[in-house]
C-alpha cells in the first residue's frame, strides 16, 4: 500500500470527523442563546478573502488577516504586509473598516527556530444611527388631549478593538506514520485585545481579551490543521449590566495541491463554536489560484442562521492585491467586503545580533565596570624583535587571543 496516498486521502477526511467531533459537543447551561453577547461584530469575517471562502481560514492562515481567525499564522510572515478594508456593507447604514500590519521581527523567536512574526490591527465598526420619537401631551387648554412629537437621532452603536499579535514556529522536524516520514512544522500565537463599546452614545464599556492559536504544516501534502480561541476575556461592563464577549473555538483543515502550471486548488473546512451563545457553524471553502494572478473563492456556510454560499475574487499585480467578497445565499444579511493589500517585498529584516566584547579578566578592577588598565610607558615602547627562526624549520602558530562572538 501506497503510506503517502493514504495519508492525502485521509488528512481530509479525519479532520473532517474532528470537526464534526466538536459541532458536537452539547450547549453549556451558562449559554446565554444566540445574539446574548455583546460587540457582535467580532463574529464578523475581517478578511474578503477568507469571507470568500465561506469563513473557513483557521487552518490557512497565510496573510496578515491571520491575526483575526488563527495568530499563530503571524510565524509565517516572512516580509512585511499591510492591508486595508476598503468597504463593508450590512444592515441599513452599518459599516465597518480594519486596518492592519505585520512584519517579522529582526530576532529568532523563542523557539530558536525562526523570526517570529508581530501583527497590530484596528478595527472600527459603526451599527448605524437610532431614531427616537416621543408623544408628550399638549397642556395648552385648547389643545387638551393634542400630543406633541419629538424626534432625537443616536448612534446605535460603536465598537473599537486594538489588537496585537505574536506568532512564532515551535516545532520543526520529521515524524514516521506507517512508514512515510512526514515533515511536520507548527506555529504557535497569542493576541491581546483592547475593546470599546458604545451604545447610544452614554452607556460606554470597555474590556480586555485573548486570543490564542495553533497551526501545524505538512507542506510536502500541502495538508495543514490549525485551531484557536477568540476573544477570551471577562466581558463588558454597560453601567450595571454585564454582557459576555462573543468568544469562538475554531477548529479546521486545509489542502492546497498544484494543479497546471502555476496554477493550484485549496480546499479548507472549520467548524466554529460559539461558547458564549451556545451557538455552531460549520463553513467549507475553495480557493482556485490562476497564474498567481487571478483568484477565484467560493464557499459555504451550513449549521447557523445566516446560512448559505459566498463568493470572492482576488487579484494580484506585483507586491499589491485587492479583494472583493459577497454573501449569496441571505437576502437579509448580504454583506460586502472590499480590501487592498500591500506586500513590501524589497525590504529586508536582518537579525539582530548582538556584538559582545571580552576584556582581559587581569586588567579588571573590582568595583569598576571592566576598566581597561592603562599600559606603561615602558608597554608602551615596542618589544624587542624576536630572533627569525632558521630557514627549514616550521614556524609555529601563535594562539590568538581575540574572538568574535557572533
Amino acid at each position: 500500500m501506497n503510506t503517502r496516498k493514504h495519508i492525502k486521502g485521509g488528512g481530509a477526511v479525519t479532520a473532517l470527523f474532528i470537526t464534526a467531533a466538536i459541532l458536537g459537543v452539547g450547549v453549556p447551561a451558562s449559554a446565554g442563546g444566540p445574539g446574548s453577547a455583546g460587540m457582535q461584530v467580532l463574529k464578523s469575517d475581517m478578511s474578503p478573502r477568507a469571507a470568500g471562502m465561506g469563513g473557513a481560514f483557521v487552518a490557512v492562515a497565510d496573510d496578515i488577516y491571520t491575526m483575526s481567525y488563527n495568530p499563530a499564522g503571524l510565524g509565517q510572515l516572512y516580509i512585511p504586509e499591510a492591508s486595508a478594508v476598503l468597504h463593508q456593507s450590512g444592515f441599513d447604514d452599518s459599516s465597518m473598516n480594519n486596518i492592519s500590519f505585520g512584519l517579522p521581527l529582526p530576532f529568532i523567536g523563542l523557539g530558536g527556530l525562526a523570526k517570529p512574526g508581530f501583527g497590530i490591527s484596528l478595527m472600527l465598526s459603526d451599527a448605524g444611527s437610532f431614531s427616537y420619537r416621543q408623544r408628550i401631551p399638549n397642556t395648552a387648554p385648547a389643545h387638551i388631549g393634542e400630543f406633541n412629537t419629538t424626534s432625537k437621532s443616536y448612534d446605535a452603536q460603536k465598537d473599537v478593538a486594538l489588537t496585537f499579535g505574536y506568532g512564532e514556529k515551535v516545532y520543526s522536524g520529521e515524524v514516521n506514520l506507517e512508514g512515510y516520514n512526514a515533515k511536520i512544522e507548527q506555529y504557535l500565537g497569542l493576541n491581546l485585545k483592547y475593546l470599546k463599546s458604545t451604545m447610544l452614545e452614554h452607556y460606554s464599556a470597555t474590556a480586555f481579551a485573548f486570543d490564542g492559536g495553533w497551526l501545524m504544516l505538512e507542506p510536502n501534502l500541502g495538508l495543514s490543521l490549525g485551531a484557536s480561541i477568540s476573544n477570551y476575556g471577562s466581558g463588558l461592563k454597560y453601567g450595571t449590566e454585564q454582557t459576555k464577549l462573543p468568544s469562538i473555538l475554531r477548529v479546521g483543515a486545509s489542502w492546497e495541491k498544484p494543479t497546471v502550471m502555476d496554477q493550484s486548488i485549496l480546499l479548507a473546512t472549520e467548524g466554529d463554536f460559539y461558547m458564549a451563545e451556545g451557538e455552531k457553524s460549520l463553513r467549507f471553502g475553495l480557493e482556485y489560484h490562476f497564474e498567481k494572478v487571478f483568484n477565484l473563492r467560493l464557499g459555504y456556510k451550513a449549521a447557523e442562521d445566516n446560512k448559505g454560499m459566498t463568493m470572492g475574487l482576488g487579484l494580484h499585480y506585483n507586491d499589491m492585491s485587492l479583494d472583493f467578497s459577497s454573501a449569496m445565499g441571505n437576502e437579509v444579511y448580504n454583506a460586502k467586503q472590499l480590501a487592498f493589500s500591500y506586500r513590501f517585498s524589497g525590504v529586508t529584516i536582518g537579525e539582530y545580533k548582538k556584538k559582545m566584547n571580552f576584556k582581559d579578566p587581569e586588567t579588571r578592577k573590582a568595583g569598576q565596570d571592566d576598566a581597561v588598565k592603562k599600559p606603561s610607558v615602558q608597554e608602551q615602547k615596542p618589544a624587542r624583535q624576536e630572533r627569525k627562526p632558521a630557514k627549514g624549520a616550521p614556524e609555529k602558530k601563535k594562539d590568538s587571543d581575540f574572538f568574535w562572538i557572533y
